[in-house]
C-alpha cells in the first residue's frame, strides 16, 4: 500500500512538471507550422501564450512592441476600454434600478386599485368631500362609473 501511494505521488509530480514546460511555433524551411518545447536553432520561434516561462528569461522578440507608440497605445486602450465598460455597467445598473422602480409604482397602483374596487363592489355606502366640504354620497351610476374606471386602471397597472 505505501509503495502505491509513493509511486502516484512521483508520478503526480513528473507530470505537473511536465505541464510547466514551454511551448514554441515556427515555421520549417518547408513552410509548414511545428510546435514544440524547444525550437531548431535559425529559425525564428515564438513563445505560446498559455506557456510559463522562466522568471529569469528575457520576454521574447515578438511579444515586444515593435515601437514606442505601440507600447503607448496598448495600456490608454486598454484604460480607455476598461471606462467604457464601467460607463456601461454604471448605466445598465441606473437602467435596472429606473425599471425595478417602475415595477414598484406599478405593484403600488395595482394594489391599490383592487382594494378600491373590491370597496366599489361590496355594496357599502361610498362617500366624498365635494368642493364645499360637504359630504355625498355615490349612487349606482357614480358607482358603475367608478367600477369601469377603476377596472381599466387595473388592467393598465396589474400586467
Amino acid at each position: 500500500m505505501r509503495i502505491s501511494t509513493a509511486l502516484l505521488a512521483a508520478t503526480l509530480v513528473f507530470v505537473c512538471a511536465g505541464a510547466q514546460a514551454q511551448a514554441y511555433r515556427w515555421v520549417d524551411k518547408d513552410g509548414k507550422v511545428r510546435y514544440g518545447d524547444s525550437p531548431p536553432p535559425g529559425v525564428k520561434a515564438t513563445l505560446m501564450k498559455g506557456a510559463h516561462s522562466p522568471p529569469s528569461s528575457p520576454p521574447s522578440a515578438a511579444a515586444a512592441p515593435k515601437d514606442a507608440k505601440g507600447a503607448a497605445k496598448a495600456p490608454a486602450n486598454s484604460e480607455q476600454a476598461f471606462a467604457e465598460r464601467q460607463l456601461k455597467a454604471k448605466e445598465d445598473a441606473a437602467k435596472a434600478e429606473k425599471e425595478s422602480a417602475s415595477a414598484a409604482a406599478r405593484q403600488k397602483n395595482c394594489d391599490q386599485a383592487q382594494g378600491v374596487l373590491r370597496s366599489l363592489e361590496s355594496g357599502q355606502r361610498i362617500s366624498a368631500i365635494n368642493a364645499q366640504g360637504e359630504r355625498t354620497f355615490l349612487d349606482d351610476a357614480g358607482r358603475q362609473a367608478q367600477i369601469e374606471d377603476t377596472k381599466a386602471e387595473i388592467g393598465r397597472s396589474c400586467k
